[in-house]
């Protein structure tokens, strides 16, 4: 599975690392983002080989030139659904991180793109799998500190 990436930003990093430990296959062939040095150098200091991936300067010119299986956007959060809208005019799967908006406007787009496109769509939540939060429910949960 060939998968690009709009902004590689800490929580799309964290969500790469979890489908590369699920070893499905999937790849990142491209990524778009206004750091490509540095986040070259990030991968080459983990040990992975970043001329496997293309980098590009807009998300425009990835999306028209590569073959992609699917889109991660992880943008910072007033872009998402102008990066999302570009995924779904394209009828690729998307992964968005939250929020999908920040503002009105931009949410009604975003229902219109998804509404017109074939693609499938995941909106992001992870903090409830973070080890934090899966604590506060468990004690929450036994009754711990009584009815919440």
């Amino acid at each position: 599975m060939r998968l690009g990436v709009i902004g590689y930003g800490g929580r799309i990093q964290g969500v790469l690392r979890l489908i590369g430990q699920l070893d499905t296959g999937a790849e990142v062939v491209a990524i778009t983002d206004v750091r490509n040095d540095e986040i070259r150098s990030q991968i080459e200091g983990r040990g992975d080989d970043p001329s496997k991936i293309t980098f590009y300067d807009n998300p425009d010119a990835m999306l028209d030139n590569e073959k992609l299986d699917g889109v991660l956007v992880g943008t910072r959060c007033s872009l998402h659904a102008r990066m999302g809208i570009k995924v779904l005019r394209r009828n690729l799967p998307l992964y968005l991180e939250k929020p999908v908006a920040t503002n009105m406007n931009d949410l009604l787009a975003l229902k219109a793109a998804g509404e017109a496109s074939s693609s499938e769509v995941v909106v992001s939540f992870p903090l409830r799998m973070t080890p934090l939060v899966q604590l506060a429910r468990e004690i929450i949960d036994s009754g711990q500190i009584g009815t919440v």
